[in-house]
């Protein structure tokens, strides 16, 4: 398997693909070792010797985006007894007070006769999804994904940095809000934007905030409070320390977060090696940004995996948590199964 990548930007026009055309992929075990590193990074929710953060180096060159082929008919497989049981165990953990909030994840299989083009995939989901970033992995050190995800984890503007706190979701009518945000929603949001401005001030020279907004990505809304800063003059961390410290964000991982990824470990039935991770150009074409990896799939030769997951709070209900992981796969599901 070659080693590639091809990205397109929230908003932009043009799509790039960076190929390593010579040698392995860097695989690092800790962002903070991104500092001096240029090329395509992916990394997992959680970075080890089989699942690295790996880094594609090579030179970003435009491609065209072409119709993909005909969706196929996909059969999709769901293990809705094994999320019931996960979401009892969690939804336990979290009404005891043992975490704040913690993120229950759950993937559903999409049999795919016939490997689908990968690269067709990936033009439709920039068609599709124009608010997005849209990115494809393929490497056979972590096989071959496909995101389109609407949430930042950091980015460079200048000599700013930017992120977000994205939390909350819900479906909407025509890109119009239907009913008020709950106060599910609104405490799951919150519960991530104060952890995002604790964890930059640590870092930081100076932190802005701004209000949470609705916001759209794809078929769903989403709550969303924007952040920038600019890096601390005394030099102690590099910029790779930050982003080690921002994942796993509250939004795909829970509070408190060390307590939290464990119990996730430990406990979930899904596998999520790199959904809920992170993706993006690290000083490509002199673009820094990773983006949350959410809304994925691992397109694999006879089928393809879509992941999706959930904020629990102790008010949370079993039937809406697996309707809302529903929602989120759509965004994957519309690519592979024929209507």
């Amino acid at each position: 398997m070659s080693h590639y990548a091809m990205f397109r930007l929230p908003y932009a026009t043009m799509a790039y693909r960076v190929e390593q055309k010579t040698g392995e992929p860097l695989r690092l075990l800790t962002a903070s070792d991104l500092d001096g590193v240029r090329g395509f990074v992916v990394a997992p929710f959680v970075a080890s010797p089989s699942t690295p953060i790996v880094v594609i180096e090579g030179e970003a060159e435009a491609v065209s985006l072409h119709a993909r082929p005909d969706a196929v008919h996909g059969v999709e497989h769901a293990d809705r007894n094994a999320y019931a049981h996960d979401f009892a165990v969690f939804h336990g953990a979290v009404s005891q007070g043992r975490f704040g909030k913690i993120v229950l994840s759950r993937s559903a299989e999409v049999a795919t006769p016939g490997r689908p083009s990968p690269e067709g995939l990936f033009a439709e989901a920039c068609r599709r999804y124009p608010r997005m970033m849209i990115t494809l992995v393929s490497s056979d050190v972590c096989g071959t994904w496909l995101m389109a995800t609407p949430e930042t984890l950091l980015r460079r503007e200048g000599s700013l940095w930017r992120t977000m706190a994205l939390a909350g979701t819900m479906r909407h009518v025509d890109g119009e809000q239907t009913e008020p945000w709950s106060e599910k929603n609104i405490s799951e949001q919150k519960l991530v934007a104060d952890y995002v401005a604790q964890t930059l001030t640590r870092f930081a020279g100076r932190v802005e905030v701004g209000e949470p907004y609705t916001v759209r990505a794809g078929n769903l809304l989403h709550l969303r409070s924007d952040f920038s800063f600019s890096m601390a003059d005394n030099g102690d961390y590099g910029i790779g320390d930050i982003v080690e410290a921002l994942h796993p964000t509250p939004a795909v991982c829970g509070l408190p977060k060390d307590e939290a990824r464990t119990f996730i470990l430990a406990n979930e039935s899904d596998d999520r090696r790199y959904y809920s991770g992170y993706a993006g150009p690290w000083g490509i074409k002199d673009v820094y940004a990773l983006y949350v990896s959410l809304r994925c799939m691992e397109i694999r030769e006879d089928c393809c995996l879509m992941h999706a997951g959930g904020g629990l709070l102790p008010d949370s209900i079993e039937e809406k948590e697996w309707e809302e992981t529903v929602a989120k796969m759509e965004a994957m599901r519309a690519l592979v199964v024929r209507r």
